[in-house]
C-alpha cells in the first residue's frame, strides 16, 4: 500500500475494550493472527503467558480460554516478556528480557525454537525488548541493556547491529520498543533519552521526535512505537499515561488518554456478582476510562489502534477514520503559513 499524498483526518473514535481483571492481568503487548485473533501478552511474576483472544472479546470466563506459554525458564516459557509479533505464517515470536532470548511458537502454541545468549558481544543479548520484522523477514531486536539494535534471521543467525550508549543522534539509553516500516527504516522508542528515533536500516539517524516533558509532543519514558500504512507514528508515552500520534514528518497530531467502557466479558461477569456492582456504583466512574501506564501500542491492517492498558488489565481499541488525499484534493505544502485574514 503506497502512502497517500495527504490525509483528511475525520477522527479516531474509541471502538471497544478487551479483557478484564484476573484473566488479562498486566497486558504488555498484543499481536494479530488470522480471523480477528488477538494475542495478548501478559507479564507478571508467576503468570507470564499469552492469552489467545478475539477482537469481539470473550463472551464469558471459562476454563477453556486458550493460552500459550507460561511462567518459567524452560523451553516454551517466559519470565519477563516484553513484546510479541507474528510472521506471515502466523508463528509468534516473544522477547524475554529476564532470560535474554527470543522464543518462537506455532499459531497453535507449540514451541518451535529459541535463541539468545547473555552477553555484550556481537549477536549476544542483554535484556532484549522490542522486536520487529524488516521487509526481508529478518528480526530486528532492541538489545536494551547493550544500548543497541541487532538484526537476526528468524533462526537466530546474527546479521549485524548498530548503536551505542549515549544521547547523540544514533545513540541510545536503554531503548525499548521498535517498529520497521515498509521502506526498512527503523523507529526506536529511546526510553532513557525521552525520545523516538527514526533511523535507516543501517542505523543512520533520520529524525528525532520529542524531548522530556508532559506537553504535547513530549515524553516521559516512551516504551513503544508503531507506524501505520499512512506513515503516521504512534508512541506509547508510559510515564504520561497516554499514546501520542505524530505524522510522518514528526509533527504532533493527537493524543489518546483512554475511553474504556466495560468489555463484553466484564459485563457478563458483573451480571452474576452483586457486590462488585454496588462498589462500582459508589466510585468515580469517569476515572475508570483512563489509561494507566500503557506499555506498547499496535496498529493492525484495518487501522485499528490497540493499547495494552497495563495497570487496568485490559486492551483499549480505537479505529482510525481518515480519507487518503491526492494532489487534487490537498494543496501543496505552505512555505510561509500565516493566520492573517486581511
Amino acid at each position: 500500500m503506497a502512502r497517500p499524498y495527504g490525509l483528511l483526518r475525520a477522527g479516531f473514535p474509541y471502538l471497544r475494550t478487551l479483557g478484564m481483571r484476573r484473566i488479562t492481568n498486566f497486558p504488555i503487548d498484543v499481536a494479530f493472527g488470522k480471523d480477528d485473533t488477538v494475542y495478548i501478552l501478559l507479564r507478571s511474576e508467576g503468570a507470564s503467558l499469552i492469552r489467545v483472544w478475539s477482537l469481539n472479546d470473550a463472551e464469558q470466563l471459562s476454563g477453556d480460554l486458550v493460552q500459550i506459554g507460561g511462567y518459567g525458564r524452560a523451553d516454551g516459557q517466559f519470565e519477563w516478556p516484553v513484546q510479541v509479533i507474528t510472521d506471515g505464517a502466523g508463528d509468534l515470536f516473544v522477547s524475554d528480557e529476564a532470560v535474554h532470548r527470543i522464543t518462537r511458537f506455532h499459531p497453535d502454541g507449540e514451541f518451535v525454537s529459541k535463541f539468545g545468549d547473555e552477553g555484550e558481544g556481537p549477536g549476544e543479548l542483554s535484556g532484549p525488548a522490542g522486536i520487529a520484522f524488516d521487509p526481508e523477514g529478518n528480526l530486528v531486536v532492541v538489545d536494551s541493556r547493550n544500548h543497541r539494535v541487532q538484526r537476526f534471521t528468524v533462526d537466530g543467525e546474527f546479521l549485524g547491529s548498530f548503536g551505542s550508549q549515549g544521547n547523540e543522534p544514533g545513540q541510545f539509553e536503554l531503548p525499548m520498543g521498535v517498529h520497521v516500516d515498509e521502506f526498512g527504516d527503523v523507529y526506536v522508542a529511546d526510553w532513557g533519552n525521552q525520545r523516538v528515533q527514526k533511523l535507516s536500516s543501517s542505523g543512520e539517524p533520520l529524525m528525532i521526535i520529542g524531548q522530556e516533558g508532559s506537553d504535547d509532543g513530549e515524553f516521559s519514558r516512551p516504551t513503544g512505537v508503531a507506524v501505520d500504512p499512512h506513515g503516521d507514528i504512534y508512541v506509547c508515552d508510559w510515564g504520561n499515561n497516554r499514546v501520542q500520534l505524530f505524522n510522518q514528518e514528526g509533527r504532533y497530531i493527537w493524543k489518546f488518554l483512554g475511553d474504556a467502557s466495560l468489555s463484553r466479558v466484564s459485563r457478563t461477569y458483573m451480571m452474576t456478582n452483586a457486590m462488585p456492582n454496588r462498589l462500582r456504583e459508589m466510585g468515580k466512574l469517569e476515572e475508570e476510562k483512563y489509561l494507566r501506564h500503557p506499555r506498547s501500542v499496535r496498529v493492525d491492517s484495518e487501522f485499528r489502534l490497540y493499547i495494552p492498558d497495563y495497570e487496568s488489565y485490559r486492551v483499549q481499541i480505537y479505529v482510525k477514520d481518515a480519507i487518503p488525499l491526492d494532489e487534487d484534493t490537498m494543496a501543496a505544502p505552505i512555505r510561509n503559513p500565516t493566520l492573517a485574514t486581511t
